[in-house]
Parts: structure tokens; C-alpha cells; sequence
């Protein structure tokens, strides 16, 4: 391996580190949250546990408190997946996030939150198009996700309408800057969101080729 090659070697192999651990170091701080909730809803169990079957066990069962915690944190976890995955389940969640909506402060907090889940995941994400955007000038490309297209009422580009166009900062991609582009400046890339995703928490270290989208080539290969 080259001198030259060597800081980038060490760089690139950083950051495929980090980005193995961020989502593991999410994980941990989610289930440490729910450890610490559920701990009181746990302690009880470990004194009946200890009386029901006598002294020669107590020094075992106190020991299996921080267990029962865990399971408890993991099954609240799985239940609200399980919850959620079917029709009844969500109605009452729904039901339930009416209920939170309504209040004034959890109505900011949540509502942010959930918005911005359901923004970047979901079926009823906002973002379905991927597209490469020149920005801040002509020359340099950025990826961008097509969030809404919007009727040009104030004739700023030739074309009837403007997409509404978010482009993501890296590697944080939850802010960023939001441009109106005419639909002939702006190239569709096959890629999905989570792929694009992907790209810029990287800074485009893991991500395939850029490439036009099937439909695109299908479309310029019976052209020829």
C-alpha cells in the first residue's frame, strides 16, 4: 500500500466503522431508556419472587432483577411492534396519538417527532424521488429528494410547475436546504431513499453507481 494511499485507507475504514456502531449505539441508548423505565415496574417482582420461594433462592432471584428489567424493556418493545402490525392494533394507536395531539406541549414534541419518522420512513413518506440537483451553483451536483411539486404561480421557470426539492446534509441528513427547481433541472438516479440515505451519512463512502433509473434507460434504449 502506497504513503498515499494510506491516510485514505485508514479514513474510509473509520467511517465504515462508525456508521457498523451508530446504529448499535442507538440501540443501546433506546433499550438503556426503556431499562431504566421499567426498572421500578420490575422491582416489585423481585422480593415476591424471593418470599414465594424462601431464603436458600434469595440471593439468586435479587441477582435476576436487573434480567427481569431487560425482559420487560424487550417485551414492551416487541408488543408495540406486534401492536402495530395489524389493523386493530393500529386504530388504537391512532386513537391514542389523537389523545397525545391534544394536549399543548406533547402536541410540539410528538407531533415534531413523528412527523420527521414519517418523513424519512413509512408508506406515507414524503420523499419518493431521488434526484441529482446543480446546487449551490452550476457544476457541482447534490442529491437531492423531490418532496412535492408546486404550481408556478409567480413564472420563475418556464415550466408550469416547480419541485419542491430537499437536499440533506451529511452525515447528519435530518437538516438541511429546501430549493425550488424547475422538473427539467433536476436528474433522476436509481436510487431508493433509503440507498440515498445510505450515501450521505457515509459522505459517499457506501453507495452504488449513479445511474438513471430503469424506466430512463428502457426509454432511451428503444429511442436508439
Amino acid at each position: 500500500m502506497s504513503t498515499t494511499a494510506k491516510p485514505h485507507f485508514l479514513r474510509r475504514t473509520c467511517l465504515t466503522g462508525l456508521l457498523i456502531l451508530f446504529p448499535l449505539v442507538v440501540t443501546y441508548f433506546l433499550i438503556a431508556f426503556l431499562f431504566n423505565l421499567f426498572a421500578n415496574a420490575g422491582a416489585p417482582l423481585v422480593p415476591a419472587l424471593s418470599r414465594l420461594l424462601g431464603p436458600t433462592y434469595s440471593p439468586w432471584i435479587e441477582a435476576l432483577g436487573p434480567v427481569v428489567n431487560l425482559l420487560l424493556s424487550l417485551t414492551v418493545v416487541f408488543l408495540l411492534g406486534l401492536v402495530g402490525t395489524n389493523i386493530l392494533g393500529r386504530r388504537l394507536i391512532t386513537a391514542f396519538e389523537t389523545l397525545l395531539l391534544r394536549v399543548p406541549l406533547v402536541k410540539t414534541i410528538y407531533g415534531a417527532a413523528k412527523q420527521m419518522v414519517e418523513t424519512f420512513h413509512g408508506s406515507d413518506r414524503a420523499f419518493r424521488r431521488v434526484v441529482l440537483v446543480q446546487y449551490p451553483r452550476p457544476g457541482l451536483w447534490v442529491i437531492g429528494f423531490v418532496a412535492a411539486e408546486r404550481r408556478d404561480t409567480l413564472h420563475l421557470a418556464p415550466s408550469d410547475t416547480l419541485l419542491a426539492v430537499f437536499i440533506p446534509t451529511t452525515p447528519n441528513p435530518t437538516s438541511g436546504f429546501l430549493v425550488l427547481v424547475p422538473p427539467e433541472d433536476v436528474v433522476d438516479v436509481d436510487y431508493s431513499v433509503e440507498e440515498a440515505f445510505t450515501f450521505i451519512v457515509s459522505s459517499g463512502i457506501v453507495g452504488k453507481d449513479l445511474a438513471p433509473p430503469p424506466q430512463a434507460r428502457a426509454t432511451a434504449h428503444t429511442s436508439r
